[in-house]
């Protein structure tokens, strides 16, 4: 079955059991739009699985994830079966995705960084066989 679209860009898809997000070609404006979006779509639709996929974009806006993650935090209880993979584009948005996992794992949310989507997608539909992901 074909992902449905819930954004006028595209960014925004819903794919078999999960929420996939894509930044590719984003300007730091748009990264704040489409974090603002993947929020609002979260809590309208009680999401439990996501997958943000950054593109070569300004690394610094990608910090808008803790914003866009507070704001569904403080409107509603973030489920507590809640996954969320992180794809970087590259290794500035890494080291921001890494920070980003350490705070969210310590304030309890089920949230890793992977490099490839297939290993990040697998995790999401519970098909990760062991490792650090294996939750």
């Amino acid at each position: 079955m074909p992902a449905r679209l819930h954004d006028d860009e595209g960014r925004i898809t819903e794919c078999g059991g999960y929420v996939r997000v894509d930044f590719e070609s984003c300007n730091v404006a748009e990264l704040s739009a489409v974090y603002q979006a993947f929020a609002n779509f979260c809590l309208d639709h009680k999401v439990t699985r996501a997958l943000l996929k950054a593109g070569d974009n300004d690394p610094k806006g990608h910090y808008r994830l803790r914003d866009a993650l507070t704001m569904m935090a403080q409107l509603a209880p973030i489920p507590a079966d809640f996954k969320l993979a992180l794809i970087p584009g590259k290794p500035a948005i890494e080291a921001i995705y890494c920070e980003a996992q350490g705070h969210l794992r310590a304030a309890g949310f089920n949230a890793w960084v992977f490099s490839s989507e297939i290993e990040a997608v697998d995790w999401l539909q519970g098909r990760a066989l062991g490792g650090r992901t294996a939750s």
